[in-house]
This record gives C-alpha cells, sequence and structure tokens, in this order.
C-alpha cells in the first residue's frame, strides 16, 4: 500500500477542491464503447490535477494578501476546471467492470477469474448503484426521485454511466467549457476550426444536465455557511489545531493508501468514489417552522433572536458558521476568528447544554463523543436554484415553478464505510450519538434535522434539545425540509488509470456486447 500522495495524478476536485462559484454535472450515458474509449484517451489533458488546483488555490490566496477584495483583477482568477467520474455501469461498458449478473460466468472461467481477481473494482454498493441501494433499503421515496435517477425498461437499466464536472468562478467561462466538452463527445467531424458537426448517432448521450452556484457569502439555501469542518489529511493538509479533529489517513479519501482497507486493484489508486446526492430544500416551510416553534426553544426567549437559536439548535452553528459549542446563546457577529472556527470538540461529551447531541454538525462529526474518525467524507457540494420569491414568503410554502436546493458531493474510499453510513446509521439513528439516554431521556439523542430520513409510516422525526434538566426533557418534533430527489455512486480514477487501463481492450472480450 503506497504513502506517497501525487498530485499530478489527482483528479482536482476530491483534493483540494475546484473552483466554483458555478458548475455543471453532465451525466452521459456511453453508447459505443469503443469510440469513447478513443474520444476519453484524448480528453484526458482535458482534466484538472490535484496539482493544478492547488496552484490555482495558492495563487488566489497570494492575491487576497496582495490586493484589497473589490480591486482583485479579474484575469488572475483560476481557469475552468474539468473532472470525470463512472458509475459501475459506466466501467462496464468499458468493459472494466463485471455486474453482478455476469460474475457467475465470470468465476467459472479461469482465465477471466483470474482478471476478476486481479482488476475488479471492490464496493458492493457501488456495484448496484443508489436507487437499488436506498430505495431497496427503504430510505428513498422513489416518488420523489427524479426520472434520471431511477431504472427503466424491463431490465431496470440505469441511465447514467458517468459524470463529466465543469466548473468556474466566470459563469462566462464555464458555459463556454461545457459547450467545449459537449462538442468533443457529440461532434461528428470538424468543418473547420470553429465549426463542427453533430453527430445523427452519437458515442454518448446527456441524460440529466444539473446546474449550481454558489449564494452569497458561501451560504446554502437554509441560510447557514456551508463548507465547513472538512478532514484534513495527512500528507497534504497542514496539521489540526488545539480542539481541532485530528488529520486521517488519505486512505479515508484515496484508493490505495494508508488508512484504506478495501484492498483495491492498483489500477484504482490515488482514485476516490463520489456520491453525488440531489437534495431539495422546502426554504419557506423552514421558515416557517424555525417562526412557529420558538416558543418550544429552551433558551430561545434570553436570545436576541429566538428564530435563529432554534436554527443554531439544528444544525450546531449558527448561521455565519459560528459553533454553538464554543457560544451557545451569541453568534458572535464582527467576531470572525469564530466564523466557521472548528477549535471544539464537544467536552464535556455527556452533556449537551451548549450543542445537543442530535444537532447535524455533531451527528456527522462527533469529534469528543467518539475516540477518532472512522466514517469520513470531503464534501464538494453546490446549491441550485432561484432565491425565495415574495409570492413564496408570503404563501410560506415552496413553488414547484421556483425549485431550490443542494446538489451534494462527497468522496471517500469506501462508500458503505463513508457516505452512507454516516447518513443511514448516524444521522437517521435517534440513538447516535451512543449512551446518551441518560443525559437525553430513552428516546435518544434524536434524528439529524437536516439529512436524517424517515419514510411517511415511520415514527415520528424528534430531537432532543438542552433545557438545563438532566436528563433533559425538552423535546421537538420535526418535519421534512429536505426532499431526497436521488442521486448515483461514481468512482473518479486516478489520471494514469484514465489514460492507459480505462482506455485499454475490453478486460472480458468473451463478454464484450453484453455489459
Amino acid at each position: 500500500m503506497t504513502s506517497l500522495i501525487r498530485k499530478a495524478n489527482i483528479q482536482g476536485d476530491i483534493w483540494p477542491g475546484l473552483p466554483k462559484r458555478f458548475q455543471t454535472f453532465l451525466f452521459f450515458r456511453i453508447r459505443k464503447p469503443e469510440q469513447f474509449k478513443v474520444q476519453l484517451k484524448a480528453f484526458v489533458p482535458e482534466i484538472t490535477t490535484a496539482e493544478t488546483a492547488a496552484a490555482w488555490k495558492d495563487a488566489k490566496r497570494r492575491e487576497k494578501q496582495l490586493y484589497p477584495k473589490d480591486l482583485m483583477p479579474s484575469n488572475l482568477l483560476p481557469k475552468t476546471g474539468v473532472n470525470i467520474s463512472f458509475s459501475s455501469t459506466g466501467l462496464a461498458a468499458l468493459g472494466k467492470f463485471v455486474s453482478f449478473s455476469d460474475e457467475r460466468t465470470v468465476k467459472k472461467d479461469k482465465q477471466m477469474s483470474a482478471i476478476f481477481r486481479k482488476r475488479q473494482l471492490r464496493g458492493g454498493l457501488f456495484s448496484i448503484g443508489m436507487y437499488t441501494d436506498l430505495v431497496d433499503e427503504g430510505w428513498d421515496d422513489p416518488r420523489d426521485l427524479r426520472e434520471e435517477y431511477k431504472p427503466y425498461g424491463e431490465n431496470k437499466e440505469r441511465l447514467i454511466d458517468g459524470v463529466i464536472l465543469v466548473t468556474s468562478n466566470i459563469e462566462q467561462d464555464m458555459v463556454e467549457k461545457v459547450n467545449r466538452v459537449k462538442e468533443h463527445f457529440l461532434k461528428e467531424s470538424d468543418i473547420d476550426e470553429d465549426t463542427y458537426v453533430l453527430s445523427n448517432d452519437p458515442v454518448v448521450e446527456f441524460p440529466l444536465i444539473r446546474e449550481g452556484s454558489t449564494r452569497p457569502g458561501g451560504k446554502e439555501h437554509f441560510g447557514f455557511k456551508d463548507g465547513i469542518s472538512q478532514p484534513k489529511i495527512e500528507g497534504l493538509d497542514d496539521l489540526p489545531k488545539d480542539k481541532e479533529p485530528r488529520a486521517v489517513k488519505p486512505g479515508m479519501i484515496f484508493s490505495g493508501h494508508e488508512g484504506d482497507e478495501m484492498g483495491q486493484p492498483d489500477w484504482a489508486t490515488d482514485g476516490s468514489f463520489m456520491v453525488i446526492r440531489d437534495l431539495q430544500q422546502l426554504v419557506p416551510e423552514f421558515d416557517k417552522f424555525l417562526e412557529d416553534n420558538t416558543h418550544k426553544t429552551p433558551f430561545a426567549a434570553s436570545s436576541k433572536d429566538p428564530k435563529e437559536k432554534l436554527a443554531a439548535y439544528l444544525m450546531g452553528r449558527w448561521k455565519n458558521g459560528t459553533p454553538v459549542d464554543m457560544s451557545p446563546h451569541d453568534d458572535k457577529e464582527g467576531e470572525c476568528e469564530y466564523h466557521g472556527s472548528n477549535n471544539f470538540d464537544f467536552h464535556p461529551t455527556n452533556k449537551h447544554d451548549k450543542c445537543p447531541f442530535g444537532a447535524h454538525i455533531r451527528k456527522m462529526r462527533p469529534r469528543g463523543d467518539l475516540e477518532h474518525d472512522h466514517a469520513v467524507i470531503i464534501r464538494r457540494g453546490i446549491s441550485y436554484g432561484s432565491e425565495v420569491t415574495p409570492e413564496e414568503q408570503a404563501a410560506r410554502k415552496s413553488s414547484d415553478q421556483h425549485e431550490r436546493g443542494l446538489i451534494f458531493v462527497c468522496y471517500q474510499s469506501d462508500i458503505r464505510n463513508g457516505y452512507t453510513f454516516l447518513t443511514t446509521r448516524w444521522a437517521s439513528n435517534n440513538h447516535f450519538p451512543d449512551k446518551k439516554t441518560k443525559y437525553v431521556g430513552e428516546h435518544g439523542p434524536g434524528l439529524d434535522a437536516i439529512v436524517g430520513q424517515r419514510l411517511a409510516h415511520h415514527p415520528p422525526r424528534t430531537l432532543g434539545l438542552p433545557d438545563g434538566n438532566e436528563p433533559s426533557e425538552a423535546r421537538i418534533e420535526l418535519e421534512n425540509w429536505v426532499i431526497h430527489r436521488g442521486g448515483e455512486y461514481f468512482f473518479s480514477p486516478s489520471i494514469e488509470a484514465l489514460q492507459d487501463y480505462l482506455t485499454d481492450p475490453h478486460d472480458y472480450p468473451e463478454l464484450q456486447g453484453r455489459t
């Protein structure tokens, strides 16, 4: 297992992240695998590596030191970023993955079985995809999902073989790059340098295109500062300070490195599994809940803004990013060192008089409630949709014509021990963090108010709140403000894998045309 992290071999959205005031997700389906491989090989130089993305970030950091914010020269902003990832059906189309339906055939053949053992990407959830995983397990309601994320036809085929990410800090630059990417994969031939003909029988199709953009102040639609508290990776990031969570082994995010226990094939080294989750946010309904329930919220009356106090309890941070564990009753407006701070650990962990045990950030990263991080993801999501309209505000209800939310994106070396563990075993578990019944009552800390899932036939969603008693008695019934609209599981390969292995001939010629 390697310990050397090669930034030039890693796709840049995994680490350190691509510049993304604006982002387009081009979900694609491969129609002609062999021709696609030719196009993919030619496309690899367009992909933004971690080395390039890190250089862009360093340049931007220097700009901020040299220029006042309102005078920063726009010509020095980073260029567009491009990354590509594949679902299991996409890798199968390239002849680099064996589906469950073909495993028996492969394992009966000595030669194919040897290739399978050496090269098959491991991960049962990745293999079956998000729909089968979360709908069949009873977490997602299929009626809420976008059609493109659902399997179709008698054979339950999946529409999405992969996704190309295009990002930029300048919207027009992103639009131009998106057009170039489409041209690369859809064109039949060039007439001249600036003109091309679209193929009537293209190599790929794009069944779904989603667009996002950051909101003012880097806040998501509920109004909270987003992207805080990312894990620090040994060998890549600065060491944590004081009470910050410890740095994690690179193998928690990247395949083939220390901390990765999946035993992936050599070609997967420096890659990472990506999860995309399409989350609609019901903002007027969330605001109405806050307004209607402040009278049930302990200590809200003493707050300068009772509604914001309840919001802070649900999230574990005030909207400007100040942790309630550091400042339980005040958002420390004007004191920037608190905004987005990670210098806290929930101690003493047998109390929740500052931060509720079930607050979103405590569910997702328990810090002192656990001895170490064993479920780690890097988040790279972006908001989508328009701002709440005056009509929606007046009606206190979201309009079907103005959908908004978050395209959640995260990376990890193991989907089961990363994203799905966090959302199903922690966020949607009333009794996590563990061993808190003595301090919060028999119903436990409660569900994560933001991403915890319960279907209509499940018991009510509740959250325990600190009220000065031991055990605390205050409990609030939650509503659903986040609609899970579907998504998919992907693998983001290394640059070397894209240049060589994934564009090489089919691993199982005997199966060609069947996968």
